[in-house]
């Protein structure tokens, strides 16, 4: 029998924490699920209890990745670790199809693909830039590279130097293509909160995309993840080419263009002293080396 524990990561979900988790505790060979609070302000923990869920208190609000490597250090050894979202609700019943992979030996790592108009959106920029460095890094060919819904075997797992943040994601990738591990992708009909096109939901975009690219410059150094990012703002402008008649091309593509820079701009330049300050242990280490 495999032993999996579903980690799960909260940040004032405490609307769908309890749903999520009563989902997970049906899925077959999963014996724990752990909550970690990530300094919600909210009634998550208390609701994640009430489900069933073992709960970790973060004293602060500290990341994501910092939730998960909680998660990770509480879980003792288990053969397999599923990574779940806290939004994912009654739908986390189906991280069955994710874990099956994994728990027969037939991958080292699963990646979610959410089927259907369920389909994650909203990364845009940031998702084709980090498709096109795990294509290029690795040769993985991926239509989800940030889900955050995964499947991961143990002992590759607890071997992972996690990425801060929402950088979580594609560093787990990379490093674990790095080992040579087995990765895969599942479509399933997962469904979760779409976040939305107001200010708060391009200013968290704009977060996951600083993270994602840091996360890059750390595992690959600063011109292959420049590059990238460029060869990625072209493929956005002439993606937005397609389908509008030649007359109005340069006004379309002026747009396009201003847009993905002022993303990129985002990404390479982020603006507050806490942002600047994340930069620095990345280059220490890389000025160590491994």
């Amino acid at each position: 029998m495999t032993h999996a524990v579903a980690i799960v990561p909260a940040f004032d979900r405490a609307d769908t924490i309890g749903a999520t988790v009563t989902a997970l505790r049906t899925v077959p060979d999963v014996l724990d699920v752990i909550v970690v609070d990530d300094g919600s302000r909210d009634r998550t923990a208390a609701a994640a209890a009430a489900a069933g869920a073992r709960v970790i208190e973060l004293a602060r609000n500290r990341g994501k990745a910092a939730a998960v490597a909680a998660g990770v250090a509480a879980s003792g050894a288990p053969d397999v670790y599923l990574l779940i979202d806290a939004d994912l609700g009654s739908s986390a019943a189906l991280a069955a199809d994710l874990l099956q992979p994994v728990a027969l030996g037939e991958a080292d790592m699963t990646i979610a693909i959410f089927g259907g108009a369920e389909s994650p959106s909203g990364f845009g920029l940031v998702k084709a830039f980090a498709a096109r460095v795990l294509r290029s890094e690795t040769g993985l060919e991926l239509a989800e590279p940030l889900s955050g819904q995964r499947a991961v075997r143990g002992p590759l797992m607890r071997s992972l130097q996690l990425a801060p943040g929402f950088g979580l994601e594609i560093g787990l990738t990379l490093d674990a293509a790095d080992r040579g591990a087995r990765i895969s992708e599942v479509e399933i009909g997962f469904s979760h909160r779409q976040t939305g096109r107001d200010f708060s939901g391009f200013a968290h975009r704009a977060r996951i995309g600083r993270h994602v690219y840091l996360a890059v410059v750390a595992r690959t150094g600063w011109p292959k993840a420049v590059y990238s990012l460029a060869a990625s703002l072209l493929g956005s402008v002439i993606s937005a080419a397609r389908g509008v008649p030649v007359r109005d091309r340069g006004q379309q593509l002026g747009g396009v263009a201003r847009q993905s820079w002022q993303r990129a701009r985002q990404l390479l330049f982020p603006r507050s002293l806490r942002d600047r300050q994340s930069w620095r242990p990345l280059r220490r280490r890389r000025a160590r080396g491994p």
